[in-house]
């Protein structure tokens, strides 16, 4: 047995998921990311782009190599169409973010924020694209009703606290999604790609609910259910 002391932030993880297995905590620990995901790391956003990494890869759990031709060989009509939506609201929230990006009141800082989780959207997107056929692929588009509505409150929401505001609201609602679309997927790798994407779009939520001074309890919430989730009726893929 090891007589290496654990990390402070595993017991700072084991309190705060005491009891609500539920939660995006617990969660986020299930699939590996662990403390990363969490507390500070979240609330200030200095594990994104560790995480974010960790999310690229392709391998299986068993870590062989590519899952991606196999996932190709063996994808579902639902899992296809699963894929097809996620990239395509994930393609929505890249594209809406950068343009938020751009408005003349942020700070330098919440610029290059907004653009930084725009890329790990766009990297997501990727992600999910390599399980889907090249030709389904390459006619997958941001969703337009969801870009839409983003790009409309993105555009009125007139000033900083307000755009991250509403930006925390989004990637709260996405979270949200990719939680729920756990319970749809049907291969390995398709659950396994939307596992290593949810996390990071929880601390995104978590980091700019901070930014935006919303109180703790809003902005990381006991628990995480998938209320308010997108699908596809609502936000159809064409």
């Amino acid at each position: 047995m090891s007589m290496t002391p654990q990390p402070e932030t595993d017991a700072a993880v084991e309190q705060i998921a005491s009891g609500a297995v539920s939660s995006r905590r617990s969660f986020v620990r299930t699939v590996a990311l662990g403390a990363a995901a969490l507390g500070a790391a979240a609330a200030t956003g200095t594990a994104l782009a560790s995480a974010a990494g960790a999310s690229e890869s392709m391998t299986s759990s068993s870590g062989g190599a590519s899952a991606a031709g196999s996932a190709e060989a063996t994808l579902s009509a639902a899992d296809t169409q699963l894929l097809l939506f996620l990239h395509g609201v994930s393609t929505a929230a890249q594209q809406a973010l950068q343009a938020g990006a751009d408005q003349s009141y942020l700070t330098s800082t919440y610029a290059e924020r907004l653009r930084e989780f725009s890329r790990h959207h766009r990297d997501q997107a990727a992600r999910l694209a390599k399980l889907l056929p090249t030709d389904v692929a390459a006619t997958s588009v941001a969703n337009p009703s969801l870009l839409a509505q983003m790009n409309g409150r993105i555009g009125g929401a007139g000033s900083q606290t307000a755009l991250l505001g509403v930006v925390a609201e989004y990637e709260e609602t996405l979270s949200a999604t990719f939680i729920d679309a756990l319970a749809e997927a049907e291969h390995f790798t398709v659950a396994e790609a939307i596992a290593g994407c949810a996390p990071i779009l929880g601390q995104q939520a978590a980091s700019l609910g901070a930014d935006a001074g919303e109180p703790q309890p809003q902005w990381l919430p006991a628990f995480a259910p998938t209320t308010g989730a997108l699908t596809p009726a609502a936000f159809p893929i064409r």
